[in-house]
């Protein structure tokens, strides 16, 4: 990959005299935590996800999994 690829904007049109900001993006990329509140409405989770995020044994894990038919194909389900 070179600095200029198709269907990027061309350096060479940005106006004289304008302050440009250059930012490294492999440096730019992270993890923004979920709060496990929220967190089974935006993903499902297997059941070793579950007990290590809710503090639940396994077996527990496991049946909340077997309870919820569409977390049981996310995921590895009862991994």
């Amino acid at each position: 990959m070179g600095a200029l690829q198709s269907g990027l904007p061309n350096p060479a049109m940005i106006p004289e005299n304008w302050h440009l900001l250059i930012v490294d993006l492999k440096d730019c990329f992270f993890t923004i935590a979920l709060h496990e509140n929220k967190a089974h409405s935006i993903f499902h989770q297997n059941a070793k996800g579950l007990a290590h995020a809710y503090k639940l044994s396994i077996e527990t894990a496991r049946a909340i999994v077997k309870a919820w038919p569409i977390c049981s194909h996310q995921n590895s389900g009862l991994g």
